[in-house]
């Protein structure tokens, strides 16, 4: 048999093993995996001997702030970060300007992606108080999910009344779509974020500068947990009475994971993910701004066991850029977000390699969850025949170190600069195609197809 692509002598790995074979690729698509025949050939061979072939990594939540906000990013500069990072496919949120609150503005977002991007994209639609009438339009016009800010972040988006979002969950249960909940509550935030500034007001300061690790206190201070705890009940409640499918977004502490547990016992149709920052920074070391909060190391390990129980189901970036000069600001006028999308699998493979949790377990987070929690499994999220072939060659012996200067994103900022890590991405593969080989950009502008949920 003849083949578009083969990568032979890789180990394949799936959520549950690893086994040295080859893969075979014809139209886009996983034709074969396992064990080739002799005669089998392709017009091109990959040799992955000594490399895991993974299911194209999947970060099912960025801010790429196309359109109107492309000072910071846009779809070009963020999916060739994304491509660089070993992402094939990525979710982009709706809190760009203007937000992506009617179908119009999804369509004129689809064309813009398309236009700039080098991965397969996936786009969410904002609920507000007044888009009831739009939502079956945004199921046909390919989103991916719905999007609720419980509290404000990037945008400043206010929340749907409790009323209209009752009945816009209701209508989305109809059809079985999923709504990801940015889960903190603005009242409390608003409240502590004055009380943190008054506090910080009396500390001697130059500046109020991010290297002063004692304001990563306060930065957690001003978005306590309780603001994210009441929030995830919140979400639940709209899930129980209206038997919506939900998601919480970046969970950051032990008590909102224990909820998240509650409720998955109780039947309540219920995902969670978590982001690298959350599961590496130490608030107590270092100050760096993002919504929710970085907390102590407490919530870290609790985190880190909530992975290891099943009860956050999968991992994304949150990637949230901003200008170098504006995260050089002061403390309390430097914009929440951090850069993400390149560095994500790096650093989870780092942690793969320091035994925090195996390369399985990895698949499982960050392949084929995201596939399934938002309805593009079995078409992503897997190397089984028939589905589209994306794949993430990774070596898990390579060493670098993370350099912000170095990044693809307009935002050459990292909380990671200068961190070392062992295991990383060499080869990207969107539908049979490289997108990037050892560590150069191969891929096109405009090669990119929307991915929307089976329905």
């Amino acid at each position: 048999m003849r083949y578009d692509l083969i990568l032979k002598n890789g180990i394949i790995v799936s959520p549950t093993e690893s086994v040295q074979g080859d893969v075979a690729i014809s139209n886009g698509k996983i034709a074969k995996t396992g064990n080739l025949e002799p005669s089998d050939t392709a017009n091109e061979i990959y040799d992955a001997q000594g490399k895991h072939i993974l299911p194209g990594i999947i970060d099912a939540h960025v801010h790429f702030r196309d359109p109107g906000l492309t000072e910071k990013e846009d779809f070009e500069t963020g999916s060739m970060a994304a491509a660089m990072g070993g992402i094939t496919t990525a979710a982009d949120m709706p809190n760009v300007i203007p937000v992506t609150s009617t179908a119009e503005r999804f369509n004129e977002k689809i064309k813009i992606a398309k236009e700039k991007s080098y991965i397969d994209f996936a786009l969410f639609a904002l609920l507000t108080n007044e888009n009831m009438d739009e939502i079956r339009a945004f199921r046909d016009a390919g989103a991916l999910g719905f999007k609720v800010f419980l509290g404000t972040s990037t945008g400043d988006i206010a929340s749907p009344s409790p009323a209209v979002l009752m009945q816009e969950m209701r209508e989305i249960a109809t059809f079985g779509m999923r709504t990801g909940f940015h889960a903190e509550t603005s009242e409390i935030n608003s409240y502590f974020t004055e009380l943190a500034k008054k506090e910080t007001e009396k500390m001697p300061h130059n500046g109020f500068s991010f290297s002063q690790s004692s304001y990563g206190f306060y930065l957690e201070y001003a978005r306590p947990v309780f603001s994210e705890v009441l929030a995830i009940q919140t979400a639940i409640c709209y899930a129980q009475y209206t038997k919506a499918k939900i998601h919480i977004h970046h969970v950051t502490s032990s008590e909102g994971a224990l909820l998240v547990s509650e409720a998955k016992q109780k039947g309540i149709n219920l995902t969670a993910e978590v982001c690298p920052h959350h599961l590496l920074i130490d608030n107590n070391k270092e100050a760096h701004k993002v919504y929710p909060p970085i907390r102590d190391v407490c919530h870290r390990q609790r985190l880190w066991e909530a992975i290891g129980n099943g009860t956050i189901d999968m991992i994304a970036s949150d990637h949230a850029p901003h200008t170098v000069a504006e995260k050089a600001l002061p403390i309390w006028e430097s914009p929440a977000g951090l850069c993400g999308v390149e560095t994500s699998v790096p650093l989870m493979l780092n942690k793969v390699n320091e035994g925090s949790f195996s390369i399985n377990d990895y698949v499982r987070l960050a392949s084929e969850a995201p596939a399934k929690i938002w309805g593009i499994y079995p078409q992503k999220g897997n190397l089984l025949p028939g589905a589209d072939a994306d794949i993430t060659v990774v070596d898990m012996k390579m060493k670098k170190k993370i350099s912000a200067c170095d990044l693809h994103s307009k935002s050459k900022t990292s909380p990671y600069d200068g961190m070392k890590v062992q295991g990383a991405p060499v080869a990207t593969i969107v539908r049979g195609t490289f997108v990037m080989r050892e560590g150069k950009l191969t891929g096109q502008k405009g090669f990119a197809n929307l991915v929307s949920p089976a329905l």
